[in-house]
C-alpha cells in the first residue's frame, strides 16, 4: 500500500465512520434514548448494539490505516547547521556547537590585526621623537 492508497482509504473510513454514527445517534433520536442508556426490548437492544459494534469496527479500522499513513509517510529531513562529528550524544553536540560558535566569533573578529597596526604607529611615532631628541642635542 502506498501512501496515496492509504490516505484515500483513511477518507473512506471517515466518511463510514460519520454514516455508521448518524445512523446510531438517528436510532437514539427515533427511539428516545438518551447517552449511553440501554434501550428496553429486545428488538431495540438487537439493533442497538449492531449499531453501536459497526461504529466501533469502523473506528478500530480508521485507526490502524491512521498508523499505517503514519508508517507510510516520509520522515521531514531537517539541515543542521553544524557538521558534527560521528557518535556525539546531546551534551557533546551542545559543546561543540558553543566550541564552534566561540571560533566563528573569533575569526570575524580582526582585533588582532589592529592591535598589531597601533603597536606598529606607536613605535613609529616613539622613533619620531627619539629621532627630535637626538636632532636637539
Amino acid at each position: 500500500m502506498t501512501l496515496d492508497e492509504a490516505v484515500a482509504a483513511k477518507e473512506t473510513k471517515l466518511a463510514e465512520l460519520k454514516e455508521a454514527k448518524a445512523n446510531l445517534n438517528e436510532f437514539k433520536k427515533e427511539n428516545k434514548i438518551k447517552g449511553d442508556a440501554e434501550p428496553e426490548g429486545e428488538k431495540l437492544q438487537k439493533k442497538y448494539t449492531k449499531l453501536q459494534a459497526a461504529v466501533e469496527t469502523t473506528q478500530e479500522e480508521l485507526d490502524a490505516i491512521k498508523e499505517t499513513v503514519k508508517e507510510l509517510k516520509p520522515a521531514k529531513v531537517r539541515e543542521s547547521k553544524y557538521e558534527y562529528p560521528e557518535g556525539l550524544d546531546a551534551k557533546e553536540k551542545k559543546k561543540f556547537r558553543t566550541a564552534a560558535r566561540a571560533a566563528a566569533k573569533k575569526a570575524e573578529k580582526p582585533a588582532k590585526e589592529a592591535k598589531k597596526e597601533k603597536v606598529e604607529k606607536e613605535e613609529k611615532k616613539a622613533d619620531k621623537k627619539s629621532k627630535r631628541k637626538d636632532e636637539e642635542d
